[in-house]
């Protein structure tokens, strides 16, 4: 081959090519981009929730140690039949536990719940309140729950398995037969109790640091 030859050859090599995309280099960061812009406001609240120091910034209601699955409590339908995991779950609710009849104290308390969840305004449809009832209810609540918790999500539980669900958490002035309210997140996890004698304001607040600090439900 002659110099001239190899000149020519040498250059074909060396020439830019004509098609634009041929010098770009595919972005290999772009698809992860994508999927963590979805998962990142998720995997904060589950750190918040779990890793963070939740008493740092909510001091009222009792964080329950250690936090139940909302699948524990066995709840079931008016027909007795088991409630899956996915009906129970993907919004935050306010629990209360019911038995036959609802005195004054639990009326009261009731009542207090109803008001603290229109309090949370624009909020509101991030959570639901739910009545698991240990017994059937009778007459009296009956009346009471068609006239002013017509909105509320109504399930049945057993005493003895939702207190074997929750252990060490049930104490002596502490459990599901002394008006408290429980909060459960989207994920299924109760993890927060109120007594009957704390303030609204105080469980108010709590609530609403909790809806602040989570992006889910």
């Amino acid at each position: 081959m002659s110099e001239t030859e190899k000149m020519s050859e040498n250059n074909s090599d060396t020439r830019p090519s004509n098609n634009s995309l041929a010098g770009k280099k595919r972005n290999p960061y772009t698809v992860w981009f994508v999927v963590m812009a979805f998962i990142a406001p998720v995997a904060l609240a589950y750190i918040t929730f779990f890793f963070v120091d939740v008493k740092s910034y909510i001091n009222h209601g009792e964080i329950l140690n250690p936090i139940v699955h909302i699948e524990t409590f066995k709840l079931k339908d008016e027909s007795a039949i088991l409630i899956p995991r996915d009906k129970l779950t993907y919004k935050w609710r306010l629990i209360s536990f019911l038995g036959k009849d609802c005195d004054q104290i639990c009326e009261a308390r009731l009542y207090d719940v109803r008001q603290i969840h229109t309090s949370l305004g624009k909020n509101q449809h991030r959570l639901s309140r739910m009545f698991i009832h240990l017994q059937p209810a009778g007459d009296s609540l009956t009346k009471l729950i068609e006239a002013t918790h017509s909105d509320v999500i109504h399930v049945n539980g057993d005493t003895d398995e939702i207190m074997d669900a929750l252990g060490v958490n049930i104490r002596e002035d502490s459990g599901i037969t002394n008006n408290e309210t429980y909060i459960m997140d989207p994920m299924g996890n109760v993890m927060m109790r109120f007594t009957v004698d704390q303030p609204n304001k105080e469980f108010l607040y709590d609530l609403k640091k909790l809806l602040k600090a989570s992006q889910i439900g």
